[in-house]
């Protein structure tokens, strides 16, 4: 026990300098930035609803069961909400702890893998300097904590081989479980397929396979189990349609012909580099020091059953968005981690201070067009990202530490989100809007909303009664014509009307507005095509 204690003590400290970096860097936009619909805002309206219902078996959505998600993000949510008070930024302060809390897994199952420890911290400050990382830390979505569980997975896995197997099986099926509850079936694939491959890169699976077979086939059942503890009951609570839901359309739907996002096969194999920024262009080979890594060839073992496969599976579900590669993305660190301890890999400090130039330029033109009002700002933010890019590229010929490179690519995030929230944020912010809307329910106001509501304004007017919706516009004007006091809400595209509105905001790329139904009921919709959103 105190060997496996002393491991786990120098795998947290490891990640300990890199972890408190990414506290500072990645912490101001968790109070700056304010939920962006579409996909934030419902996640915090299906919490907010388990919180007001006290309900917490059965998520809901504008009213009705919400089946897209498992719940156990909306569960985490409403604990942090007990401790800290219902705001949106506690719910962002949970996600980027959670993103956090990957970084001494990812240690633990690096050291597992014989990795030293210079390669340890090279490989801690890759993923947390990794776009992919950096960029959802502190988005309201399930990714990151779906991450979360596969790495304890995956860190849990080896213990099967070992003496202590029925813990091993126990923490892994409660690692698998917790993944099946916060987005589904795919857990087993992410998180379970490299143990189910594990002959391939753990040797003492194979001196010990029946064992460590029958303790897995144990894992998978009680993780199984786990699930439809809650799942069984659920379905019960929340009907056929959600039973048919959460069994069958949230996986099969996804798989074949998707209702959200589909995609060609190869639609990541692009994806993967842009996931990878900066350092799918600012690495490159230092051979003249290079020498033997520890871990190294298991490292690659590892990836080559963790990554490649769920990488193949992924491409041919049609369903796809680049968060979803986020859970199979910590071994690519690992093996750049053990490349860079050996001395075989580097940033190279010019490269890298291009890919901030280019970041800070692009920003700054792109926000200055996209909103002019706030060009002076944005602008003054992309020169601080240039100005940090030459610094860098001044070290050309020098070797730059991971660390250092981890440091700038955070900041440089960090004020593109600033300057996100100072210019497009806006579009996006539904606070104004909600409060009146919470002021019109409270008094009364019959409300129905033309188009798909998303939660829209749920949280953020922390509404306590769903708002109608419809899509069809003839029951809008029928509902006008029976509500004339009414109000009539509506960001869709396809319903937007000559009236004068009583509301109006920018949303989107497009416009939000609220119309009295009298004036509605006297008035001609404009119709104009629209995609609607899609499930994130």
């Amino acid at each position: 026990m105190m060997p496996r204690l002393a491991a786990i003590t120098r795998s947290v400290a490891a990640g300990r300098t890199s972890w408190l970096v990414g506290l500072v860097l990645l912490l101001p936009p968790v109070f700056f930035l304010h939920p962006l619909a579409v996909d934030e805002t419902r996640y915090l309206a299906a919490a907010w609803n388990m919180h007001v219902s006290g309900q917490w078996l059965v998520p809901r959505l504008d009213g009705l069961p919400y089946p897209e998600k498992a719940p156990l993000l909306f569960w985490l949510i409403n604990l942090a909400w007990s401790l800290a008070g219902v705001h949106a930024w506690v719910a962002r302060l949970l996600e980027l702890l959670i993103a956090l809390g990957t970084l001494p897994l990812l240690a633990s199952l690096g050291r597992q893998l014989g990795l030293d420890r210079s390669s340890l911290q090279a490989a801690a400050w890759l993923w947390l300097g990794c776009a992919a990382v950096a960029l959802y830390a502190d988005a309201v979505m399930f990714d990151m904590l779906l991450t979360l569980c596969t790495l304890a997975a995956w860190r849990f896995t080896p213990m099967l081989a070992g003496r202590n197997r029925l813990v091993g099986s126990v923490l892994l099926a409660l690692a698998l479980g917790a993944g099946i509850l916060v987005k589904g079936p795919v857990a087993l694939l992410v998180g379970g397929l490299p143990a189910l491959l594990a002959p391939l890169w753990m040797p003492e699976a194979r001196t010990r396979m029946p064992a460590f077979y029958l303790h897995l086939s144990g894992a998978f059942v009680l993780a199984i189990a786990m699930a439809l503890a809650w799942a069984i009951p659920a379905a019960r609570a929340g009907g056929a349609a959600y039973a048919d839901a959460i069994f069958l359309r949230q996986t099969v739907g996804r798989v074949v012909h998707s209702f959200a996002h589909p995609h060609p096969w190869w639609w990541y194999l692009p994806m993967l580099p842009a996931m990878l920024l900066p350092w799918s262009l600012a690495i490159t080979r230092d051979a003249d020091t290079a020498r033997a890594a520890a871990g190294d060839a298991a490292a690659i073992r590892f990836t080559a059953v963790a990554f490649i496969p769920s990488f193949i599976v992924l491409s041919l579900i049609s369903g796809k968005q680049p968060h979803y590669l986020l859970p199979i993305l910590p071994p690519l660190a690992l093996v750049a981690g053990s490349r860079f301890g050996a001395g075989r890999w580097r940033v190279a400090g010019w490269r890298l201070g291009l890919v901030l130039i280019a970041t800070g330029a692009t920003m700054a033109i792109g926000m200055g067009r996209l909103a002019p009002a706030t060009r002076l700002e944005t602008g003054l933010l992309g020169a601080a990202m240039v100005l940090l890019g030459m610094l860098y590229v001044r070290r050309r010929g020098h070797a730059l530490p991971v660390s250092l490179a981890t440091m700038g690519v955070l900041a440089t995030l960090t004020l593109c989100k600033l300057a996100f929230a100072i210019s497009l944020a806006p579009r996006y912010d539904m606070r104004t809007v909600a409060a009146r809307i919470a002021t019109a329910q409270h008094a009364g106001v019959p409300l129905l909303y033309a188009g798909t509501q998303y939660g829209l304004f749920t949280f953020a007017g922390r509404l306590t009664q769903p708002i109608e919706q419809t899509s069809d516009g003839a029951a809008v004007l029928a509902w006008a014509h029976a509500h004339p006091a009414g109000w009539i809400i509506s960001g869709d595209a396809n319903h937007q009307y000559r009236a004068a509105p009583l509301y109006r905001q920018a949303y989107l790329g497009r416009k939000l507005g609220i119309w009295l139904a009298a004036d509605i009921a006297r008035s001609t919709p404009v119709a104009s095509a629209t995609r609607g959103e899609g499930e994130g």
